[in-house]
């Protein structure tokens, strides 16, 4: 049976017994590290000195695949044909970019309109919701594609063929939602 009035002798403090010269120095108190006391005394070493921009992370855009050597056919003639900083540029490009956005916006309103008000199309989506799951399965499959690859993202038949895809598939979910 074992009990405390029994327990064997120099046991307590055993811990302790350590040699304190190959105890690592306790860590400064925070008043300690932020007043620079230690730095300026010598207490704690100065950090490495790095460079800010360091050799090894200049990349010559001569043998970067993405800068026309092994990148994209078109990407060098785009690269020096214009610049952002010309205004006219950036306005056709935030043009284009709403256009595809009013145009997917506005198929979205129609679909679901349709499915909203005509009546034998509501009926047939409310008994078949397989129609719902095979669009849900159309628009993840070109959402990854849109999303993982950028190679048909970036050309132009396919970019335009997926995106109509991703909408019309994104639409008809909003539209089987809203009946």
């Amino acid at each position: 049976q074992l009990s405390v009035n029994n327990k064997p002798p120099n046991t307590e403090g055993q811990g302790e017994k350590k040699d304190n010269a190959t105890a690592p120095p306790a860590p400064p108190t925070y008043e300690e590290a932020t007043a620079g006391e230690g730095m300026k005394s010598g207490a704690y070493p100065p950090p490495p000195s790095v460079p800010l921009h360091p050799s090894w992370a200049y990349v010559d855009p001569s043998t970067s695949p993405s800068y026309g050597s092994g990148g994209y056919p078109g990407d060098t003639e785009m690269l020096t044909s214009f610049s952002w900083d010309d205004r006219n540029v950036r306005r056709v490009f935030i043009r284009k970019v709403y256009a595809i956005l009013m145009v997917q916006l506005l198929v979205t309103v129609v679909i679901v309109a349709f499915f909203t008000f005509c009546e034998p199309v509501k009926g047939y989506i409310q008994t078949h919701a397989a129609w719902y799951w095979a669009s849900y399965a159309v628009f993840f499959v070109t959402y990854l594609i849109l999303a993982c690859c950028s190679g048909p993202r970036r050309y132009f038949p396919w970019n335009l063929i997926l995106l109509s895809i991703f909408t019309i598939s994104m639409a008809y979910l909003t539209g089987m939602l809203s009946r």
